[in-house]
């Protein structure tokens, strides 16, 4: 099942990598453009997609297994597996409305919680501190524009911008 998942993933990122070309404004001789740093992250994740299969076919191979050995459809639809991927599906679709900071600030506790830990005010902070440097790193370090949200979010949003040095 790895095998299958990797070969789809690994299919959907080949698209996304030419689909950020196509879709993105060209680089001016003075810029790397917008679609630089999206293809070197895509190529870089192809790549480890690609070494995953060949060792989990290793692995296989040497074992003598199949390719569905070991799969339990009952078993990944109580896993954290599958919860994992609802709350980023639930991440991806909420982030525009109600914009990066509180929405990266709630998936954190989400998932630190799905992960195990129970300490709900280190949660907090960890993932308070978490969302202030992706922020700060994408926002001032990379300036990549992160999703504002809308009404009160996108107010809080352009509150907190104001406080920053840059």
């Amino acid at each position: 099942m790895d095998i299958i998942f990797s070969v789809v993933l690994g299919i959907f990122c080949v698209y996304l990598f030419f689909l950020v070309g196509a879709e993105s404004p060209a680089a001016t001789p003075t810029e790397l453009g917008a679609a630089f740093w999206p293809r070197i992250i895509l190529a870089l994740l192809i790549f480890l997609i690609v070494v995953n299969i060949v060792k989990t076919l290793r692995q296989q191979k040497e074992s003598g297994e199949s390719l569905m050995a070991g799969f339990n459809v009952g078993e990944f639809l109580k896993s954290k597996l599958l919860i994992g991927m609802i709350i980023v599906a639930i991440l991806a679709i909420v982030m525009p409305t109600i914009g990066f900071i509180p929405s990266c600030f709630v998936f954190l506790i989400a998932y630190g919680t799905l992960l195990g830990e129970r300490r709900i005010a280190y949660l907090a902070v960890v993932s308070l501190v978490i969302t202030a440097i992706l922020y700060l790193l994408f926002q001032g370090g990379l300036d990549i524009m992160l999703p504002r949200g809308t009404g009160v979010f996108r107010s809080f949003a352009l509150f907190f911008e104001t406080k920053l040095p840059f």
